[in-house]
């Protein structure tokens, strides 16, 4: 069963999302605007929450989670082009939230997070440095398509960045 905090938190997250998804920008959205639509007291809101942007942090922050452990293990399994094209297609299927978090701002703290969470997983000096690279190249490579509203295709995305790192 999961904990009335992260039910709480979880539903002020969805309504917030389902607000900016109507068109609302993330600053025009008030407290009072994410606690009706969420159906929750202020007082809820601010019991799990200090400012708006905290809700988007704990958003992200299970997405991050979610998108590791889901690409991680593939990682180690598939071939590395595979595995890429895996990759892109998430991002392409969660592009509505990539847009989002450069529209707030928040992509910068979402790539830190997904750093700490990925060199939780490393095994080897070697193998983290690996991660930090790969990483870094994957946020601006997304970043870019997402502001060139992706026109390639996943597997095109892959294709590119294998060539990339198979060169010598």
């Amino acid at each position: 069963m999961i904990p009335r905090s992260e039910f709480t938190k979880k539903y002020l997250s969805e309504a917030m999302l389902k607000l900016i998804k109507s068109g609302k920008s993330f600053e025009e959205i008030s407290i009072q605007e994410i606690v009706e639509e969420a159906g929750f007291s202020r007082m809820a809101y601010y019991r799990n929450f200090k400012e708006k942007a905290d809700i988007l942090r704990h958003h992200f922050d299970i997405i991050t989670e979610k998108f590791i452990q889901e690409t991680n293990t593939d990682f180690y399994v598939m071939p590395f082009k595979e595995y890429l094209v895996s990759v892109f297609t998430y991002l392409f299927d969660n592009r509505e939230l990539g847009l989002l978090l450069l529209e707030t701002r928040m992509f910068d703290y979402v790539k830190e997070q997904f750093d700490l969470k990925l060199i939780k997983t490393a095994n080897s000096l070697e193998e983290k440095q690996r991660f930090i690279f790969f990483a870094g190249g994957l946020f601006n490579i997304y970043t870019h398509w997402l502001i060139s509203e992706g026109k390639e295709t996943p597997k095109q995305m892959a294709e590119i960045v294998s060539n990339f790192i198979e060169r010598p």
